[in-house]
């Protein structure tokens, strides 16, 4: 029998598929617009937080966003009826077995205040050994190095701006980061308004890429958030292991170019979700109606 609180409320990590009947206390970290070529259309996404730190995944289709209005960002909420499945596939937001569904009966009710993010750093050692689940986004932060120029990239008739840099730890270790759209704006607009290469970057609920044999970090769609700076931590830190580490610096030329020689190819394939084989069916057949 899954453990409950004085108030019925059900720990996060408890709840079961069994029934929908759970009641529970979250607090929202993140949420999104998710656009799907289904019949039921686009849905909103959110990442949930339990006190503890447990963090799961709910989505709520269109036909039931007047139930989710008061699910603000930030804010603790009373979350009462839901269904429970499990969830697959790659970049899952979080590593809980299961997601939350938005269902015709769902409450939403005000709660408790606490400014606690439940932030949960990857370390990057554990990045680079390959130990981390590929399958999870996941948190990071690091100073940013090595910042090239953003890129516009076409991509299927339409541009889409890149940024290639490599994001450093407190012990020296590199990962490389490539980010897309508003992504690469807001680290680009932080050198170049700020006139220092000297800032931390918190990239939350991305994803681990390999792109020619070398790992990365990307932005993961819109389901990913970026903090520059963010309060807690002091870029001194990091500085302090690479004191003569040239390549922290930027010149400042850099500004939006078109990719031109022998570049290396962006790898297209990370601009887009996966999709299922029902998705490709389906999105199919959506095509063939149109004409």
């Amino acid at each position: 029998m899954a453990m409950t609180t004085s108030n019925n409320i059900t720990l996060l990590s408890n709840v079961k598929p069994f029934k929908t009947t759970w009641k529970v206390e979250v607090k929202v970290l993140h949420s999104w617009t998710h656009h799907s070529n289904y019949s039921g259309g686009d849905s909103l996404e959110f990442i949930l937080a339990y006190k503890t730190g447990v963090k799961i995944h709910c989505t709520c289709k269109r036909l039931f966003l007047a139930r989710v209005k008061r699910l603000q960002v930030g804010e603790w909420r009373f979350h009462e009826n839901f269904s429970f499945t499990p969830t697959t596939g790659k970049y899952r937001p979080t590593s809980h077995k299961f997601k939350l569904s938005i269902t015709g009966n769902s409450n939403v009710n005000s709660s408790l205040k606490n400014d606690d993010d439940f932030l949960t750093l990857t370390p990057f050692q554990a990045i680079i050994n390959g130990s981390v689940d590929s399958k999870f986004l996941i948190d990071v932060i690091g100073q940013a190095t090595d910042i090239g120029d953003i890129e516009v990239v076409p991509v299927l008739g339409k541009d889409k701006k890149n940024l290639e840099l490599t994001l450093t730890d407190t012990c020296d270790q590199h990962i490389a980061c490539s980010l897309w759209g508003r992504f690469a704006e807001q680290v680009f607009s932080a050198y170049k308004v700020g006139k220092s290469a000297n800032f931390l970057c918190l990239l939350r609920f991305a994803k681990i890429n390999v792109y020619k044999g070398q790992i990365q970090i990307t932005n993961a769609f819109e389901a990913s958030t970026m903090v520059i700076n963010p309060h807690g931590y002091d870029v001194h830190n990091y500085q302090r292991v690479m004191p003569t580490n040239e390549l922290a610096l930027s010149n400042d030329n850099r500004g939006v170019v078109k990719p031109k020689g022998n570049k290396r190819q962006i790898d297209k394939w990370s601009l887009y979700p996966e999709r299922s084989v029902l998705d490709i069916i389906m999105a199919t057949e959506v095509e063939d109606l149109e004409d």
